[in-house]
């Protein structure tokens, strides 16, 4: 078993999704350009929704 004691946040949570679910999340990640899985599901289990990162870069390719 791995030793988890030095790790920022040591509890493990595990739940099971099936594909559609796992399209949907990857999907969704995509969207936002959101590349770490646990980071994105830790936001939309603690604050019920997820918000797209602050990126300048992107608001200047969006706003002509």
């Amino acid at each position: 078993m791995p030793d988890n004691r030095n790790r920022k946040r040591p509890i493990q949570v595990k739940f099971f999704v099936d594909e559609k679910e796992l399209g949907l999340i990857k999907a969704r990640m995509a969207q936002l350009r959101i590349e770490n899985m646990s980071a994105y599901l830790r936001q939309v289990a603690i604050d019920g929704y997820e918000k797209k990162p602050d990126m300048p870069e992107l608001r200047e390719t969006k706003n002509p």
